[in-house]
This record gives structure tokens, sequence and C-alpha cells, in this order.
């Protein structure tokens, strides 16, 4: 029997991605993205995770034989990565659940699978310009992919809920993200990562 590894952190995503491939003759689990360093130990045959969980630490594609990952939309800085070779399949988050099946079938049957809304971003060798540039400081590039995101949205004044909103994730993921923003740049509060931000005299524009 197939074992496929779905390390989500949201747990609304995770749970609602675990539940899409229940039932088909696969045995599927849950792994929250925090423990990324209790490494299973024995490969899943496929493991989907997030793609800022593989950009913080690439050897969470050792959890699978083969790896898909979540990414959010075409501008996720995944796409500016260098590739991991166990990297066979690229959903998207917003992808319907038997999107998610299909990419899970087609990994398991050895070939690949990139969600067709993604198509175009991979084709035209780019990830979108819907984020801004990396600002040219040692601390920016300290962030994450994911982080990156969030200082974008916290540099727009949204609040934690607005972004949790936007990014469709916990609003205590959001925290932790933005905790960890203040953290790598040296800010005391929100409003000096905007003032960071805009001191660069970069967009802070983000596609909804």
């Amino acid at each position: 029997m197939e074992r496929i590894l779905v390390g989500i952190s949201t747990p609304s995503a995770r749970r609602r991605m675990t539940e899409a491939l229940a039932g088909l003759g696969w045995l599927v689990s849950g792994k929250d993205d925090r423990y990324a360093s209790a490494r299973p130990a024995t490969p899943a045959d496929v493991a989907i995770v997030e793609s800022d969980t593989v950009d913080a630490d690439p050897s969470v594609a050792e959890w699978g034989k083969r790896v898909i990952v979540l990414v959010n939309g075409r501008s996720d800085a995944f796409f500016r990565l260098p590739r991991c070779a166990r990297v066979a399949g690229i959903v998207d988050r917003d992808d319907p659940d038997h999107g998610y099946v299909r990419a899970v079938r087609e990994v398991l049957s050895g070939r690949g699978w990139i969600s067709p809304e993604l198509v175009p971003t991979l084709l035209s060798g780019r990830a979108g310009h819907t984020l801004p540039p990396e600002l040219p400081t040692a601390e920016i590039t300290q962030l994450t992919g994911r982080e990156r995101t969030v200082a974008v949205l916290v540099a727009e004044g949204l609040s934690n809920s607005e972004i949790a909103e936007r990014l469709t994730i916990e609003r205590s993921t959001v925290k932790f993200h933005v905790s960890n923003v203040l953290r790598k740049l040296g800010c005391r509060d929100r409003a000096q990562v905007a003032a960071l931000w805009h001191s660069q005299a970069l967009p802070v524009h983000f596609a909804a």
C-alpha cells in the first residue's frame, strides 16, 4: 500500500487534503511542519509539503521518495529557489480537491505533475511580478519566502486577521511569521517593518 505524507502546517488545509486523498487505497497520514526536524523513519512514497517549509529546511524533501510542493499562487518564492531532485509535482493551494488526487496519482505512477494554473509561470521562466524584489539588506536574506510575503502585507498595513484571510492560513501561523519577521529584521514593531520596506523605495502591492 502506497504511503502518502501530508506535511501541511495549517490544520484546515491539512485536513482538507487528507480527506481528499483518503479512501483511494493509499495510507494517508498528516504531519505538522513545525516538527520538520523529526524526520520519518522511512520516507513516504509521496510527501506533500509547503513551499516555505522546503525553503526554510531543504531536508524536508527527505520526508518522501518523491515530493509534491504546495505553493501559494504564481508569485510564490519557491519558483525562484534551486530545484530539489525529489520534487516531482507542484500544486497550488487553491486547486480543487480532485487536482490534489490527480497530482498524487501521476507522481505515484512515475510521472510529474504541475497545476494547470501554474504552467504559464513556469513556461515564462518567472514567478510573476506581484511580489517586490529583495531588499538589499543582509537581514532580508534571512527571511523565508512566506516571511517575505507576510512582511509585504504588514507593510501594507494589514492586521494579522486580514493577512490570515488573504493567505488562507491560521491567525496563529501569521503571528508566528510576524514574530520571525520582527526578530530577523531587528524591528521593534510593525510600524518599523513598514518604514524599513518603504525606505527602500519598493512597491508593496500584493495581488489578491
